[in-house]
C-alpha cells in the first residue's frame, strides 16, 4: 500500500519505508523479498534504487497479497485454537466466526491496494506525529 501511494517509478529505500511505516527493518526485509519473489514489487539496487509497485495497484487485492505472505489457510483453522473444531463439533464461536470469515474474505477481495493506499497516509501522518511527540518527551 506505501508503494502504490508513491509518485509512479519513484523507488523507495527499503529504509525509508521502515521509517515512514515505524516497523522493524528486517521484517521489512522479509516482507519484501516474498513480494519481489511474486512479481507485485520490483527491486532497484545501485544510488537510485529501491523498490516500486509492479502492477497498476488498482489490479492487486488485498487478498492477493495476504495470500502470498501469509498462505491460502489464513482464515483457516479455529479462532480459538479448539484442535477438533468443525461444523459436526463446533467449538463455542464457530459459526460467529464463519460469518466474520465470510465478510473479511469479502473486504480483502474486493478492495485493491489503491484503494487503501489512500487511507494510509492519514495514518502516517499520525505515526509520524505520535513519533516526534516521543522524541519530545525523550
Amino acid at each position: 500500500m506505501y508503494l502504490a501511494g508513491q509518485p509512479k517509478n519513484s523507488p523507495v529505500f527499503q529504509r525509508d519505508i521502515a521509517s515512514a511505516l515505524d516497523i522493524p527493518n528486517h521484517f521489512l526485509g522479509k516482507v519484501l523479498q516474498i513480494l519481489v519473489k511474486h512479481d507485485l514489487i520490483l527491486s532497484h539496487k545501485g544510488i537510485n534504487g529501491g523498490f516500486v509497485i509492479n502492477q497498476n495497484g488498482s489490479k492487486i487485492t488485498l487478498d492477493h497479497i495476504i495470500r502470498i505472505i501469509d498462505g491460502d489457510g489464513f482464515l483457516e483453522g479455529c479462532i480459538i485454537g479448539f484442535p477438533f473444531c468443525s461444523d459436526e463439533n463446533p467449538c463455542p464461536v464457530h459459526h460467529d466466526w464463519g460469518k466474520a470469515k465470510t465478510e473479511i474474505s469479502k473486504i480483502f477481495e474486493q478492495k485493491n491496494i489503491n484503494q487503501f493506499s489512500g487511507e494510509l497516509q492519514s495514518k502516517l501522518d499520525i505515526i509520524s506525529l505520535m513519533n516526534k511527540k516521543q522524541e519530545q518527551e525523550a
